[in-house]
């Protein structure tokens, strides 16, 4: 535990106090920024980064998208950022088209738009970007283009438009197309299992958090830490983690937490969301939980 509470104290310093309870987050980005200033702006983006893996990242991305369109009728865009592919894998059986262009050539056109990237599905107000192989590639071919960190962003102008909330499934790293979700995104949601290992890789998001804040004179609100694959037969061991980030996270967590479910990995070998295969299940009831909760947070004031 005084590991954790060594990681909470380095994170206390990187946030600076902006974190003391859960209505303080990270400023929201400035009123101006140059490619967005006749651009709509009605989509709330979310982007879901951890930079551990195993801790749910895309299970979380698919199921708040799924559930904030499902639960609350909103229309809802879930890009996939990750060249493995993996939120295609886990919604095949809900995705029944073919996308114009892939996000690769969204991203490297000359006036990148991603909507010619997406694709409907049958879960009624969610749509998706297809699985891009290429991603991995693109990502050295933005590197060396002007304004790389903000492509992204530009992409995503004529998708805020037509969209109540656009969800970004972030690579597992800090890489350039990480960087480039972050600076488009007006919310951040952080997966972590209660593990110290996990807690070392929100260390690393807050610390990028403040390079872009520095950098660029923005960065997207913390919307909180989501304990994920939390163990309900460890009570104990789990109330120890849970004071030791009170401690020292104060105000980061959501009050949801997803518990280890058989439901989950089922699912995706279905290629369906939980709500789909086993909608009674724990792992459905969590994620409808989730999404009412961002939803409150986020969407129910505006």
């Amino acid at each position: 535990m005084a590991v954790v509470h060594d990681l909470g104290q380095r994170l206390r310093q990187v946030v600076g106090g902006m974190v003391a309870n859960p209505t303080q987050t990270w400023p929201s980005a400035p009123a101006q920024v140059p490619f967005a200033q006749t651009a709509p702006q009605r989509a709330q983006v979310i982007a879901v980064a951890a930079q551990k893996g195993g801790v749910g990242k895309t299970t979380t991305a698919v199921h708040l998208a799924a559930g904030l369109a499902l639960n609350h009728g909103l229309s809802v865009l879930l890009v996939d950022l990750d060249a493995q592919g993996h939120v295609a894998s886990s919604l095949r059986a809900h995705v029944r088209a073919t996308a114009e262009q892939s996000l690769t050539q969204s991203l490297l056109g000359l006036d990148p738009d991603i909507l010619p990237a997406t694709l409907p599905t049958t879960i009624a107000g969610l749509h998706v970007t297809g699985a891009d192989k290429q991603l991995a590639s693109a990502e050295a071919q933005l590197a060396s283009r002007m304004g790389r960190e903000m492509i992204l962003a530009r992409a995503l102008r004529s998708a805020r438009g037509g969209y109540d909330v656009i969800v970004l499934d972030c690579p597992p790293n800090l890489g350039l197309l990480t960087l480039n979700a972050l600076y488009a995104a007006d919310h951040l949601l952080v997966p972590c299992d209660l593990s110290v290992l996990a807690l070392e890789g929100v260390d690393d998001v807050m610390r990028t958090l403040q390079n872009l804040q520095l950098m660029f004179g923005r960065a997207p609100a913390l919307l909180g830490l989501l304990h994920t694959r939390v163990d309900r037969r460890n009570p104990k061991q789990n109330a120890a983690i849970r004071r030791a980030l009170q401690q020292s996270y104060q105000g980061l967590s959501l009050q949801t937490e997803i518990a280890t479910n058989t439901a989950l990995p089922g699912a995706q070998l279905a290629g369906q969301t939980v709500f789909a295969s086993s909608p009674e299940s724990t792992g459905a009831r969590d994620y409808s939980a989730l999404a009412s909760e961002v939803f409150d947070r986020v969407l129910k004031v505006r």
